[in-house]
């Protein structure tokens, strides 16, 4: 059996049975991806990752072609995307931007989980409240004087591992100034 940490993650949200612990230890995929590497949406049922190991953004291009930075994970979250004509600011892909390990569900192993155990929708239910939660954060931060910002960025992202053009478009500012902020830190 391979318990995975997207198990224990799920356990730490909600009380699990050994029964819908067994049955998602059987249904976890753990995927190895490469920097650089997309994770789109496929099909009509939500999509959820784990990001056992490694870095990703979430993003999405404007009709310009513009990329904008919604949301950046790190080893030990999970990672959605919303989808559909009411998200048009969310972001519709993850890039990985380290080499990372993924634990993934298929989308049936996904439905018969949620339609069989009682627990699922309650985990399902705390991980959107969580992910709602990391979308508040952005506005918090982006809704704060640019150098605040960037302090508190700091304290809740691995933000020397992180791109500055890719932390300038989460903040919502130039990266000329996100440079200006990073040179009178350091």
């Amino acid at each position: 059996m391979k318990s995975l940490e997207l198990t224990k993650h799920f356990a730490s949200l909600y009380p699990m049975s050994p029964a819908f612990t067994a049955a998602l230890d059987q249904a976890l995929t753990l995927k190895n991806f490469r920097k650089g590497d997309l994770l789109k949406q496929s099909g009509k049922t939500p999509m959820i990752w784990f990001l056992e190991s490694g870095l990703a953004k979430g993003y999405y291009q404007d009709q310009e072609g513009k990329e904008h930075v919604t949301r950046f994970w790190k080893q030990g979250q999970v990672m959605l995307l919303a989808s559909g004509p009411t998200h048009s600011t969310a972001a519709d892909r993850i890039m990985l931007l380290e080499d990372s390990q993924v634990s993934t569900l298929s989308d049936s192993s996904l439905l018969f989980l949620y339609h069989t155990f009682s627990e699922a929708p309650k985990i399902a239910s705390k991980i959107i409240l969580k992910d709602r939660n990391q979308g508040e954060l952005k506005s918090f931060l982006c809704s704060l004087p640019t150098a605040q910002g960037y302090v508190q960025f700091q304290q809740v992202f691995p933000a020397a591992r992180l791109m500055l053009k890719d932390i300038a478009s989460y903040l919502e500012i130039s990266p000329g100034r996100m440079s200006e902020i990073r040179r009178n830190f350091h």
